[in-house]
């Protein structure tokens, strides 16, 4: 894997651009809150990006599915970059509006550049080293989180969100260049010559027969949902937990622990899950990441604020890797642009949802009374999926029932 000049290229790509993506992160959070001091308001405008991904994920789907995915990938490339320009506005304007726009473009890009680069890992790498594959890619994602969040704070001080965001124009150019040194074989698609226009309905329909005799899978994208319950306020807790401990630092502590946890997950995943990714060991790890959230509500402590977070990386570090290489390795190729263009599509509607509900749940009932119904909920899905995953289990091992006269 580590000789695949086109793997080392994508990773390269995606370290360089994620570094970037993540300075360019901390600048959204310090514009947001010079200029929005609603949560609530700052999570729409977050969210924004996400709503285009809503009406164009399935057609981007079969887009990817019948098109050079390199191709995809730079033409996603030029438009992440132009996205850069509008913020440059909104900065120059002190005009949120701008932001919307940019987060928009931004959106339009990741709609297909994120399911694009899914469905190409299968083509550069074996399949016994997918897992592997898996775990670099986040890894990779989760260093360059470390290092932007660590490398945007340390710009804010010194330097204007200009310089901010030139960092991640940068980082975009060089990953649109790289891109252009990929070399992967791809056999030609059909094309589609019926008419019919792309839709939600149209695409779920056609990959709900396959997805359904597939087990792994039903049972993989509900296992994510208490993850997505963290991730989709992530950055708002960690805003909030910055309040209520009145230290600014603590930001990048958290974000660096549960980063280097994540480290710690992807390396345990490989270890224990390459040849057999059991579910069982999969609903251990959803109960730890439901632990880790309602653990939140010792927040106001540093030292617990950093074990929160510290044991949801460990957990989604195990988890993620290993759920995304069943998707890769049980659903049917020709299959792989639709499905993680609808499941990239899903999970934009649950994180808008939930990102939504943060910002509204911390302008009301408060950040303690969050955590703990967000983990209560989480438990209780954790609850009902690996209770019907028994019963399920026991009625295969009953087999058949005799009828008798």
């Amino acid at each position: 894997m580590w000789r695949n000049r086109n793997f080392l290229i994508l990773m390269f790509g995606l370290a360089v651009s994620s570094t970037g993506l993540w300075v360019g992160i901390i600048g959204n959070l310090e514009f947001l809150q010079k200029n929005v001091e609603s949560s609530f308001l700052q999570a729409l405008i977050i969210l924004a990006g996400f709503l285009v991904g809503i009406f164009l994920a399935p057609m981007a789907g079969r887009i990817i599915d019948r098109s050079n995915k390199r191709k995809i990938l730079i033409y996603a490339g030029f438009a992440r970059c132009a996205a850069i320009f509008f913020m440059y506005l909104a900065i120059a304007y002190n005009n949120v509006w701008w932001m919307v726009v940019y987060t928009l473009v931004i959106g339009i890009s990741g709609t297909f550049s994120q399911p694009a680069m899914q469905t190409m890992l299968p083509l550069i790498v074996k399949k016994e080293e997918l897992l592997d594959a898996n775990g670099v890619n986040m890894n990779i994602f989760t260093a360059s989180r470390i290092v932007g969040t660590a490398l945007g704070g340390v710009m804010l001080v010194g330097m204007s969100l200009f310089a901010v965001y030139t960092v991640t124009l940068i980082s975009y150019v060089i990953l649109l260049i790289s891109t252009f040194f990929l070399n992967v074989e791809e056999k030609p698609k059909e094309t589609d010559k019926s008419g019919r226009k792309e839709n939600f309905f149209r695409t779920l329909g056609e990959l709900y027969p396959i997805v359904k005799k597939q087990p792994k899978v039903v049972y993989g994208i509900f296992l994510l949902i208490p993850a997505y319950l963290f991730l989709a306020g992530f950055n708002l807790m960690v805003i909030e937990i910055s309040d209520l401990q009145d230290n600014p630092g603590i930001k990048g502590i958290l974000y660096t622990t549960e980063g280097v946890c994540v480290f710690i997950g992807t390396f345990l995943s490989k270890k224990f899950f390459r040849d057999n990714p059991k579910l069982s060991y999969m609903f251990a790890i959803t109960f730890i990441i439901a632990t880790a959230h309602t653990s939140l509500y010792l927040a106001d402590h540093p030292v617990m604020s950093i074990l929160s977070f510290g044991l949801f990386g460990l957990a989604a570090g195990t988890l993620f890797p290993v759920v995304t290489t069943i998707f890769q390795t049980e659903v049917p190729s020709d299959y792989h642009g639709r499905f993680f263009s609808i499941k990239g599509m899903v999970d934009n509607i649950i994180f808008q949802a939930l990102m939504l509900l943060t910002g509204l749940f911390l302008d009301t009932i408060g950040f303690f009374n969050m955590v703990i119904g967000f983990g209560i909920t989480s438990f209780i899905i954790a609850s009902v999926i690996l209770l019907q995953y028994m019963a399920k289990g026991n009625r295969n091992k009953r087999g058949p029932v005799a009828v008798t006269k």
